[in-house]
């Protein structure tokens, strides 16, 4: 798997910063929030805390302590008890996911992604958490973003059971072609 696009950090935030609105929507649609639900708004806010955290922070090492303020942040007054910890045995884990030097940046966030879905590392909060640790992998690799359109939710939702139950590794393609976006950029 090769990387999707190749931007600077710089151009990626851009367009990220373009479409943020769009991304917000569909982080909150995956999380199952709908417009009626009072939880909403806090969630809203803390997805937008969490990216501008993402965009401002390149010094932070992509590590077990991100994903943890990463959690934290998104989980943030929605009365949920948020995990402030790993086991040695998931930081090591999830090290051996992030450093795989053989793979794309793309592969590697899809991987820490469906590593911290797969382990359910959270209580509640594993499938926004894993999201926006992937994503921060992206956007300090330029490698664009992973967002779950609110068309793809529901197919998104049904591969995962599938990877869950059979490690059906079929997800990861499907989360390359249809859940990686980036800017069109003139060659």
């Amino acid at each position: 798997m090769i990387n999707k696009y190749t931007l600077s950090r710089a151009q990626n935030i851009r367009y990220i910063r373009d479409h943020l609105d769009a991304f917000v929507k569909n982080s909150l649609a995956l999380s199952r929030y709908s417009d009626e639900d009072p939880l909403r708004e806090t969630a809203r806010k803390n997805f937008e805390e969490a990216y501008e955290y993402i965009m401002e922070r390149q010094d932070v090492e992509n590590d077990y302590r991100c994903l943890l303020t990463l959690h934290e942040t998104l989980m943030k007054d929605l009365d949920s008890g948020i995990k402030s910890e790993l086991t040695e045995q998931q930081i090591d884990e999830l090290n051996e996911m992030i450093n795989q030097p053989a793979k794309a940046n793309t592969e590697i966030a899809i991987d820490v992604m469906l590593y911290i879905l797969d382990k359910r590392l959270f209580s509640d909060g594993d499938v926004r958490a894993a999201l926006m640790f992937a994503n921060k992998i992206m956007i300090d690799s330029g490698c664009g973003i992973i967002t779950v359109t609110e068309n793809n939710k529901d197919v998104f939702r049904e591969k995962l059971k599938e990877y869950k139950n059979n490690k059906d590794y079929d997800i990861k393609d499907w989360i390359y072609k249809y859940c990686i976006k980036g800017p069109k950029l003139d060659h």
